[in-house]
């Protein structure tokens, strides 16, 4: 299995040489559900995981509006209340931030005491990937570690109301007896969060800053400018590759966030896993998954009225200007313009999970720090 992403129609690195020195290359795994193994990287398969290790499990990670009975988390959860309110003033500040998740910590610690025979408290975490260092080298592997795996609870979890990742790395020499992973409780779990087991296709493919992530808003307009006369746009078409990718730069669907480590160090992309494998088809779509889907026309059109409007009709079909009324209004016959557009219904869908309104899970790691600290951030349209 290979995939190929299009070579760019244009070279936005000589148009604009200081992005040059921005480029960053990212892995794009092209997930295609199918059986893998232990012994395999993929995405939702089974993990290498000691038989000897406890699966991992969520400790009411997630929001949970129970009340605490005793005094000390009686005392905890008015705590919450006073350090909500400060990170609610001072929604910047990484330090009251810290100190409102160290209280989230505390309130979660008392709750497995009082509620310790729920089995909401010990939901099975979920394998979202796994990677060798043989086909994913780019991964900062700490040392004595060859192999990196990523779980999930497929709950909603504060602050982001998305699923809450763990990143574990270990040596796949040292893992003789292999654990069969529980079956996920799909009665506490979302649905959407509960990934089809894929094989990964790694390819590499050269990226720049996303809009927001330019370092100046001079260039914003030089390349703004630049594409009043294109047909392609640099963050759709030009900058960072849609789907679920290892490294790059974030494909951000809303505001950039730079996280830091407990230490002040600046963390990196470590992975994005995203609801859709698409995003910008006449650059990013793989040459092979071009070859599988059907196309259909998308017809542009300008109204007697002055405004404009389109349409989908199926590929052979032909678009009749005088018989065609939107909201009653008439086609100005010479203004239609039609394109062939991927059909989506017919593009494979991958994990095929949804995260909020068609979100992106961007986990950041820390690679000064020998433990490899993550932080996550959650972004949908």
């Amino acid at each position: 299995m290979r995939f190929t992403t299009p070579d760019k129609p244009v070279d936005v690195a000589e148009l604009f040489p200081e992005l040059a020195g921005l480029a960053r290359t990212a892995v794009r795994l092209h997930p295609r559900a199918g059986a893998t193994t232990v012994r395999e990287s993929s995405l939702g398969g089974p993990l290498l995981w000691p038989a000897d290790e406890a699966w991992p499990v969520c400790e009411v990670d997630h929001p949970d509006p129970r009340p605490l009975t005793s005094a000390e988390g009686r005392e905890l959860e008015r705590r919450l209340v006073e350090a909500h309110r400060a990170v609610g003033a001072s929604p910047h500040d990484a330090a009251l931030y810290r100190a409102y998740q160290a209280v989230e910590a505390d309130i979660r610690r008392v709750r497995r005491v009082e509620y310790a025979d729920d089995p909401a408290a010990r939901l099975p975490m979920v394998a979202i990937a796994q990677f060798y260092a043989r086909d994913v080298p780019e991964l900062p592997f700490p040392e004595g570690t060859d192999v990196c795996q990523v779980l999930w609870c497929p709950t909603d979890h504060d602050p982001h109301y998305a699923p809450l990742p763990r990143v574990w790395w270990r040596d796949a020499s040292t893992v003789t007896a292999v654990a069969t992973a529980p079956e996920p409780d799909r009665d506490l779990s979302e649905e959407e969060y509960l990934p089809t087991p894929c094989r990964i296709a790694p390819e590499r493919v050269v990226e720049y800053p996303d809009w927001d992530d330019l370092p100046s808003d001079e260039l914003r307009e030089r390349i703004s400018a630049w594409e009043r006369g294109q047909e392609w746009r640099y963050r759709a078409d030009l900058a960072t590759a849609p789907g679920t990718k290892v490294g790059g730069w974030p494909d951000w669907i809303q505001s950039p966030v730079e996280p830091e480590c407990d230490r002040g160090h600046r963390m990196v992309p470590l992975l994005t896993v995203a609801s859709g494998e698409v995003g910008a088809w006449r650059t990013w779509l793989p040459v092979e998954t071009r070859a599988e889907v059907a196309f259909q026309k998308e017809v542009r059109f300008a109204t007697v009225d002055g405004g404009t409007g389109h349409t989908v009709i199926e590929r052979d079909e032909v678009f009749d200007p005088a018989g065609f009324r939107i909201f009653g209004r008439a086609v100005v016959p010479e203004s239609v313009e039609e394109e062939l557009i991927p059909d989506y219904r017919t593009v494979p869908r991958g994990m095929d999970m949804m995260l909020g309104d068609v979100g992106n899970l961007y986990i950041f790691m820390c690679p000064h720090c020998p433990d490899r600290p993550v932080e996550v951030e959650f972004q949908c349209t």
